[in-house]
């Protein structure tokens, strides 16, 4: 699940999943997780959000 949200939000903003961006992205994905993000539809809407900050 969390790979799926990953390479979505990488794939809809153009981010290289080895770039500083992508990397960052998924290392705030992952903690969220571990802290207790478990809806994918939350996760995704996190994603969102980051990918469009950057």
């Amino acid at each position: 699940m969390l790979q799926q949200v990953f390479d979505a939000a990488c794939a809809q903003h153009q981010i290289s999943k080895a770039s500083p961006d992508g990397e960052a992205l998924a290392l705030i994905l992952v903690n969220s997780l571990q802290k207790g993000m478990s809806e994918k539809e939350a996760l995704a809407s996190l994603a969102e959000a980051l990918a469009q900050a950057r």
